[in-house]
């Protein structure tokens, strides 16, 4: 009977050890599932800050096009402007060759002291036009550098999110 009693007194004993360990492996089951809630939330957070990052990025991409478009068109017209006013001239010097040198004398003389004014119109024009479309330029310059950030930042977001996963 004292065998059996001491048998008893070793099975209590290991059912307790068994009973902590079984609370021990119980609270760390639960701490490991609020990490694991924890971990959720913020790839739930990252997620929300890589989709916000992405629309700026594509707006931003937007008006880098926008920009690129708006210069091109700028520096078709500043061409334009450019052809047509040497063309009118043209044709004004074309038309007083055909007239003649003689009957047309006054016509030329205004036309000589008109034409280096108009020249130096059509310079400050195209001077103002070619800084704006400097200024252009370098906000292109500016938005292209932004948006490779953005992307190297997307890139990373998406690398550590897929590392968490």
């Amino acid at each position: 009977m004292i065998q059996y009693l001491k048998e008893l007194d070793d099975l209590r004993a290991q059912l307790v050890a068994t009973r902590k360990t079984a609370d021990a492996s119980a609270a760390s089951a639960q701490s490991a599932q609020l990490q694991c809630s924890e971990l959720l939330k913020e790839l739930d957070e990252k997620n929300g800050s890589l989709r916000e990052h992405e629309a700026r990025v594509l707006r931003l991409g937007e008006q880098l096009d926008n920009l690129q478009k708006d210069l091109q068109a700028r520096e078709s017209s500043q061409n334009q402007l450019k052809d047509e006013v040497l063309r009118i001239e043209h044709d004004i010097m074309e038309a007083l060759a055909k007239a003649g040198e003689n009957k047309n004398c006054e016509l030329r003389k205004i036309l000589d002291e008109v034409s280096p004014k108009n020249f130096e119109k059509m310079n400050k024009l195209l001077g103002v036009k070619d800084e704006e479309i400097a200024k252009l330029k370098d906000e292109i310059k500016i938005m292209s550098a932004h948006w490779k950030i953005k992307t190297k930042e997307l890139e990373s977001q998406v690398n550590y999110l897929g590392l968490l996963v």
